[in-house]
């Protein structure tokens, strides 16, 4: 799959590391009830992934995206998770996946399966050469480093937790992230207060057969905000990731304050994410 993502670098937005933070939800043996995979011949076309919470991705490779049927066995195959789920007793309100706007085949199949283009979800992917990068500047009180033990793991989690709160990362997803590849704990750029409290961070996934870098995720703990952080530590993981061998990076963000940061930080616009969503109230349909 990360190879896969490699190959079509230049037409999708999702990348290897990408897959990576994903992962964390279940170990690798458990992703096999959620991850489905469709071959021709001996090559992987494509792939369907259930997440929690309703989401799913659809994956084809380019060569294969002219493949009506393909697309149609995967969205099947989609609705038999769904329908298998609520049968379970799982409480799911909606389905839902994202992708970018251009996708107009996959946006079409969606529609025909009762799907809604939503007004939440979807925002900017931005880009940047990794050329020409600032000093980060950061405010006094505060160091930038990296996660390079337990107690900066301690602290990352601490800071993502209240970051995106209600979060459901734990201690134990993020080590579990740690140990996926691409992960480089080089390139996960946090921004430490005085009293060692990480402030910011930035995760930062290098793929080495295209060059490029993606940050995800990247955020800031509420009572560390407003002070420039945010910036200061993605300049941090984007010379992290040049100097790791990079040449481009891109993050995505539906958030105009992170949008704010990332255009700070060099970023400019590339291409829009759209969200489309179906409502099933707890049953499947």
């Amino acid at each position: 799959m990360q190879a896969a993502l490699a190959d079509a670098h230049a037409e999708t937005h999702v990348r290897t590391g990408d897959l990576a933070w994903r992962a964390r939800y279940h170990t690798h043996r458990e992703l096999s009830l959620e991850i489905r995979l469709w071959e021709r011949g001996d090559r992987l076309a494509g792939w369907t992934w259930f997440r929690t919470r309703g989401g799913f991705d659809v994956f084809i490779a380019p060569d294969h995206r002219s493949d009506g049927s393909l697309l149609r066995e995967m969205l099947d195959a989609v609705d038999e998770i769904v329908r298998a789920a609520v049968a379970a007793g799982d409480v799911m309100e909606s389905v839902y996946t994202f992708f970018l706007d251009e996708d107009e085949a996959l946006a079409a199949a969606l529609r025909e399966r009762g799907f809604e283009e939503s007004d939440t979800g979807g925002g900017d992917v931005l880009w940047r050469e990794l050329r020409d990068l600032g000093t980060p500047a950061l405010v006094p009180g505060y160091r930038l480093g990296w996660v390079a033990g337990e107690e900066d793991v301690l602290a990352r989690v601490t800071a993502h937790q209240a970051a995106f709160a209600p979060s459901d990362l734990s201690v134990d997803k993020y080590r579990r992230v740690r140990r996926t590849w691409p992960y480089r704990a080089d390139l996960d750029r946090i921004a430490i207060a005085e009293d060692g409290a990480v402030g910011s961070f930035c995760t930062a996934w290098l793929d080495e057969r295209n060059a490029s870098g993606l940050l995800e995720p990247v955020g800031t703990h509420p009572d560390h905000r407003r002070r420039g952080l945010a910036t200061a530590v993605c300049l941090d993981a984007l010379r992290a990731l040049r100097d790791a061998g990079a040449r481009t990076a891109q993050v995505g963000t539906a958030s105009a304050a992170a949008r704010a940061a990332y255009l700070a930080a060099g970023f400019r616009p590339w291409k829009r994410e759209v969200t489309y969503r179906k409502v099933i109230g707890g049953a499947a349909s």
